[in-house]
């Protein structure tokens, strides 16, 4: 058990300091995204992070409207509520009939229970018939009896469904409406954590269909087939149609709860933490950091920080949507921005993205599209709909951050939740086309819309009815270059679709002027299976080609194509290898990283190439054989909870009266031992840096307790030896070699398999010891002071 803390004294908490640095160990966690479950503990005595709201009152949705602050010209509406028969939702999305799905999540959060998934649940997927009209809307019921669908993908006259440890397809065979059998397509997915299951289904070209997993979840997953592949933390794969053939496109990261494609068929993704990747350009193959080890590959090079002076504050970045309709949309300066939906801060942001002639990518914040003052908004999905206005869903809670309080606290909302509505008074009325309804023939000229809706719209249904009589119409388009560039992309998407290779059309597209159609004509001949010769003999165009996208399409299509490696064909890729490689680096988050504008795209062409060469798939992560919970600490006792509580007061009391100066010594010698800040530091620890806008309760409760501080992928992890001793520290990665854990200062040790008897996780215990008792209230405020002044 754990001992009382009397109040005026944490002596108890006292260990050896043989240095200075190991007090780094008090601050592994003061930024973690959230913290430990305290069952049993009066709320009162539970630090929230900030964000939390635990003491608000829900509102009606009339009376949240009235506290929205939107731009001038813009206007909030109500789309549908608790009110109207939608609590929590968890996303939308819009049909090729324009109609609204969502679905509900009520059960949230219900993590390490599989029997949750066995019975009957009260949650559901539901459809907005007529979402576009003003006022609020009445869904009916596509499904019901679900447990916490996170994700829908509306297909025919069904819908693909993301349900915990299971994907599947969910058909109305009889026409009524509602679903009336159900399909599995994938099972075996992790439920460790109901915050990162399966979600973001988004249909893509090729036959795909694109979804993401978080960081605490891992499991081996089965496909329609009976496949089995290994899914273990945060990926982002693709499946077909049919639930086979399950692709990994890439690693890393914790959360990605954001999938943009853009009309020119570019992909955009973030990480939830705002630690430098508030908006990530993606590429297939790449591997990102994380709180665990992120590698796709053993070779891979990690993709370095791409918005590093972005700042959009908090630890839980959710939805992004584009703004990116041709006309009928937000108005300039609000077009062509990314929208971030923040639910730690309760924002909607506005983000510039660029891209350079050198082919990088920046990102600058615009400012905030919608803000409220009724601290349960939570936007945490985003979309724009047939009639260009963006569709916020609104989780609408007091509680939003996962593992910060118990899953069963009082003040999490079960039972509210609203999707709103943000219209520019500009915007000119729209009644979509129901292009479900549309004749076959029609469908083409609908790829050159204004609207990217109804672009997708048509695109999905060529795909859908499999018509070839349309065939001469879409190669006209997709080789007309007076035609804009996205609707010759959406047209050579929907040849694709019907599996249409004309070797004559696909020379011209590859020495077309836009990169964006080449790179799409070179993906394309991968999922259209070109034989390799045939295409090695067209690829001859892009001999000089100064694109990486395009480059990269080349690289995957070879390593991909069907049959033995050709020596002189992977001779003809290494052309682009053959000059000297930058070098430069950049140091962030759990760098240093090869840098952007040369050196990484050039590293991540060369692991391409090395993967080309020898047709290896990109994807060799391991089985997790030692993924569980090995041990559970006792909760903390109330007099304990009493005395951390008592004793973070006391600090906080001071901090008007400490310089954060006085501080700087402490944090320079201890902390970034362990943590980085400003691209100094060890850095395996949660980086330091927008620690201005951090809690002080929080900041407080985890120095003076860590272990009760926790987020789950920062739980002490031990390793049992065979010779009866045993190692404990942060569990960086497990492969064939063993298990890498990470000690305190950042050295790494490797356990071989033939040492280790058992291993895992202890629940309820933090990586890095409870050491602050060795300071006094002067010197935690003055640490805590420094740590509010860092930008």
């Amino acid at each position: 058990t754990v001992p009382s803390i009397p109040e005026n004294d944490l002596s108890m908490m006292k260990a050896p300091l043989p240095n200075l640095q190991l007090f780094a160990a008090a601050l592994f966690l003061s930024t973690a995204p959230s913290a430990r479950a305290e069952a049993g503990v009066p709320s009162a005595q539970k630090p929230l992070k900030a964000g939390n709201a635990v003491s608000a009152e829900a509102l009606s949705p009339e009376a949240q409207r009235a506290l929205f602050q939107v731009p001038e010209g813009f206007e909030i509406e109500l789309v549908a509520s608790e009110e109207t028969g939608l609590p929590k939702p968890t996303m939308t999305v819009f049909d090729d009939s324009g109609r609204l799905w969502s679905a509900s999540a009520t059960a949230y959060p219900s993590d390490n229970d599989p029997k949750i998934w066995k019975t009957a649940g009260n949650d559901k997927v539901v459809v907005f018939d007529t979402p576009l009209r003003r006022g609020p809307q009445t869904p009916r019921v596509f499904a019901d009896g679900l447990v916490m669908p996170m994700s829908v993908l509306p297909h025919g006259r069904g819908a693909y469904v993301a349900l915990g440890p299971e994907l599947v397809f969910m058909d109305d065979q009889d026409g009524d409406g509602k679903a009336d059998a159900r399909r599995v397509l994938l099972s075996g997915f992790g439920i460790q954590d109901t915050h990162t299951l399966p979600h973001g289904l988004t249909l893509m070209p090729g036959r795909r269909i694109a979804f993401s997993q978080g960081c605490l979840n891992s499991g081996t997953i089965q496909d329609a087939r009976g496949v089995q592949i290994p899914f273990h933390r945060t990926l982002v794969a693709t499946f077909a149609k049919d639930g086979t053939d399950v692709n990994i496109l890439s690693a890393g990261f914790n959360n990605i709860w954001a999938w943009v494609h853009t009309r020119l068929g570019r992909v955009f993704i973030h990480e939830a933490n705002d630690f430098g990747y508030g908006v990530v350009p993606f590429e297939e193959d790449s591997s990102f950091p994380s709180f665990s080890d992120g590698k796709l590959h053993p070779r891979s090079p990690v993709h370095p920080p791409t918005a590093s002076n972005l700042k959009l504050g908090g630890t839980g970045l959710c939805g992004m949507a584009l703004c990116d309709d041709r006309r009928g949309s937000f108005p300039a300066p609000w077009h062509g921005l990314f929208y971030v939906a923040n639910p730690i801060v309760g924002k909607v942001q506005a983000v510039h993205g660029a891209l350079s002639e050198n082919g990088v990518w920046s990102f600058e914040s615009r400012g905030d599209l919608v803000a409220c003052a009724d601290p349960m908004f939570r936007p945490i999905a985003l979309t724009f709909g047939p009639d260009g206005c963006l569709y916020i869903t609104d989780w609408y809670n007091r509680i939003i951050s996962h593992n910060e309080v118990r899953r069963d606290h009082p003040s999490r909302d079960h039972a509210h939740g609203r999707i709103w509505r943000v219209r520019h008074r500009d915007q000119p009325a729209f009644q979509p086309l129901d292009l479900a309804a549309v004749a076959t023939a029609e469908l083409p000229r609908h790829l050159n819309a204004d609207r990217t809706w109804e672009m997708r719209a048509a695109w999905h249904q060529i795909g859908l009815r499999q018509d070839r009589q349309i065939l001469p119409e879409l190669a006209r388009m997709t080789g007309d270059r007076e035609l804009p560039v996205e609707a010759r992309i959406h047209a050579l998407w929907s040849l694709e679709e019907l599996g249409y290779f004309d070797p004559v059309l696909w020379k011209r597209l590859l020495e077309d002027a836009s990169s964006d159609l080449r790179r799409e004509a070179v993906r394309a001949m991968t999922s259209l299976r070109v034989p390799e010769a045939e295409a090695f003999a067209l690829l001859q165009a892009l001999k000089n080609e100064s694109q990486w996208g395009v480059r990269y399409a080349v690289l995957r299509f070879f390593r991909k194509a069907e049959g033995p490696v050709y020596p002189q064909h992977v001779a003809w890729l290494r052309q682009w290898s053959e000059q000297p490689a930058p070098t430069q680096k950049v140091q962030a988050w759990k760098g240093p990283y090869y840098a952007l504008g040369g050196a990484y795209e050039r590293a991540f062409q060369d692991f391409l190439l090395s993967l080309a060469a020898t047709k290896s798939s990109a994807y060799q992560r391991t089985v997790a054989r030692w993924e569980k919970v090995l041990q559970t600490e006792p909760e903390p006792v109330p007099s304990r909870v009493e005395a951390v509580r008592t004793r973070a007061l006391r600090v906080q009391r001071l901090l008007g009266s400490v310089k954060p100066d006085a501080g700087k010594p402490l944090f320079e010698a201890a902390c970034l031992a362990c943590h980085s800040a400003g691209g100094k530091g060890v850095g395996f620890a949660p980086p330091l840096d927008g620690s201005q806008n951090r809690d002080v309760e929080a900041l407080a409760h985890s120095v003076l307790a860590p272990s009760e501080a926790v987020e789950d992928v920062f739980r002490m992890y031990r390793v049992e030896k065979k010779d009866g001793t045993s190692v404990e520290g942060f569990r960086r990665a497990e492969d064939s070699r063993g298990i890498t854990l990470v000690l305190m200062g950042g050295a790494e040790l490797l356990v071989p398999p033939s040492e280790i008897r058992d291993a895992g996780y202890i629940r309820g215990k933090s990586v890095m010891p409870e050491l602050a008792g060795g300071l006094t209230d002067e010197q935690v405020a003055e640490l805590i002071a420094y740590l509010r002044s860092l930008p």
